[in-house]
């Protein structure tokens, strides 16, 4: 029986896989920065973090080799993000209010989607159900195109609830990654790593609506 004990660590400039049984580093690799989020899914490891200089990286590891899969444009995406991952891709919500999606395969941005007025200051939660990805605040919802992006106002989920919504997760995600991290200081490099060490559901998660 294995006695292995793997851990995900983040320090200054890398990221490593651990085993907290003999102590030692199974992998290493080398980051542009702090590592401020850390989470897995199906055998990947998405790293997200940031510099003294407030620049943003994102990558995507081999969980077991910790081989780089891809790396995100930093042109794409420029904080940290809450990845809701569903059928292999990553949709979020990004400082900007856009609803995006981001490819799992490459990291390529494939949409991003600005889906309220500029004078609509309601903050909508991302919501992923087995046949939908909604935008969803207690006056509106927006249903969201996978494809696309394209985002259609759906009136009878409006005024959904009497009280202001402040959590919301669907069953049709495959995992949320846990962000206790983002409100540490990333412009500082003071971020502190969140480790998995396996997949499933981790908890919802999204801006507040």
């Amino acid at each position: 029986m294995s006695t292995s004990n793997p851990v995900y660590l983040g320090q200054k400039n890398s990221v490593a896989k651990f085993d907290l049984e003999t102590k030692n580093a199974i992998w290493s690799v080398e980051t542009d920065g702090y590592p401020g989020i850390i989470s897995c899914y199906d055998n990947k490891l998405f790293v997200q973090g940031a510099n003294n200089w407030s620049k943003y990286f994102h990558l995507m590891l081999n969980a077991e080799t910790g081989a780089l899969i891809w790396s995100a444009d930093k042109d794409a995406i420029k904080s940290y993000i809450t990845p809701h991952y569903y059928q292999g891709d990553i949709f979020f919500i990004n400082a900007k209010g856009c609803i995006c999606k981001l490819s799992g395969e490459n990291g390529k941005l494939l949409f991003e989607t600005k889906f309220k007025k500029w004078y609509d200051s309601t903050a909508y939660l991302l919501t992923v159900t087995h046949q939908e990805i909604f935008l969803i605040s207690k006056k509106r919802t927006f249903k969201v195109n996978k494809i696309s992006g394209e985002c259609e106002e759906v009136p009878e989920l409006a005024n959904l609830s009497k009280d202001k919504i402040t959590a919301a997760y669907g069953n049709g995600v495959d995992q949320v990654a846990l962000f206790s991290a983002i409100a540490i200081g990333a412009a500082t490099g003071d971020a502190a790593a969140v480790a998995f060490t396996g997949g499933g559901d981790a908890g919802g998660g999204g801006d507040a609506g």
